[in-house]
């Protein structure tokens, strides 16, 4: 079981990102406006502050540590503002370091950490309905979320139904 001083910064700072990351996957494939926005993005900390309980593998708790010793910020990847098409690139290229590190320095954790960031990515596309006018009809999850979260399924190496479980 592994913590922050297993990794080297850069690998730390990828994992530790990687939550934010997939979530921000999600909000970017169909922005909901300024709330649904602010719900998905607290979908995100919570999923994070919940990780430090329950059985969750070792390196998530130390996430869920690490965003509480920041005062409950979580770490932010880094990714180009303004073409979405280059921000998610960017936002997968830190989920497969986050995965590639955990994979080569705690194999044993690797697919529960997987698991945990698809779970994430679920709980985002379910924060707020898609469409609809003042949170009358709409969706829960819209088919641009749902494509997102079959790609990040395939980015991750894991089905649908472990996101869903998580």
């Amino acid at each position: 079981m592994s913590k922050k001083q297993d990794y080297t910064e850069a690998e730390w700072k990828a994992i530790a990102a990687a939550p934010v990351a997939a979530g921000l996957f999600i909000t970017m494939s169909d922005p909901s406006g300024p709330v649904g926005v602010a719900k998905e993005a607290m979908a995100v900390g919570k999923a994070i502050t919940d990780a430090a309980s329950g059985e969750t593998p070792e390196v998530v708790k130390a996430i869920a540590e690490s965003a509480k010793a920041a005062g409950g910020r979580p770490e932010l990847p880094d990714f180009p503002k303004g073409d979405r098409n280059s921000a998610k690139e960017a936002l997968t290229g830190v989920i497969k370091t986050a995965v590639g590190a955990v994979q080569a320095k705690s194999p044993a954790e690797a697919d529960s950490y997987k698991a945990w960031l698809g779970s994430v990515a679920m709980k985002v596309a379910q924060a707020s309905k898609e469409g609809g006018f003042l949170g009358i009809g709409g969706t829960l999850v819209s088919k641009e979320e749902q494509d997102a979260l079959t790609q990040l399924a395939g980015v991750l190496g894991v089905s649908a139904q472990t996101m869903a479980r998580g």
